[in-house]
């Protein structure tokens, strides 16, 4: 009976780490693992449900800025005429539902030529992580950062 009861709690045991271990992996689901892929930018991909505001370079590169207070440089494939007079965009990913955007073809822009009712597709070429100077004109400064 002894013996019954430490099996049962080492299945038991074994089966939890293997529910905890289950749920980490399914968090970290389209992000770049930081310990794994040394080097490279944790941020390199964003939840298109998270952007906040998006500022147009040209007909085929935009800014978006996330919740996370996070900038990114998109490139599109093509020319998308009407980019930059459209007053708003969504962004879909292609992976379905809620997946993280992380490099060529994982999502498209979407947005209303303005004057037109027909929605335009442009396909995201490169997505690319804005840091220090690049990000500053796009994202809101900490209290920390700000000069006094």
């Amino acid at each position: 009976m002894k013996k019954f009861t430490t099996i049962a709690c080492l299945i038991a045991v074994g089966l939890g780490m293997v529910a905890v271990t289950g749920a980490a992996l399914a968090m970290s689901a389209g992000r770049p693992s930081s310990d794994v892929q040394l080097g490279k930018d944790r941020y390199a991909c964003f939840d298109p449900a998270q952007v906040r505001s998006f500022d147009t370079v040209s007909d085929n590169k935009i800014i978006i800025t996330s919740d996370r207070n996070e900038a990114y440089e998109l490139s599109l494939t093509g020319i998308c005429f009407g980019l930059q007079s459209s007053f708003g965009i969504g962004i879909q990913s292609r992976m379905g539902g809620m997946s993280d955007i992380c490099g060529p073809f994982d999502g498209e822009i979407v947005f209303r030529d303005h004057g037109s009712d027909r929605i335009e597709r442009c396909t995201i070429s490169q997505v690319r992580h804005l840091t220090g100077e690049e990000a500053a004109p796009y994202v809101v400064k900490r209290k920390s950062e700000r000069s006094k």
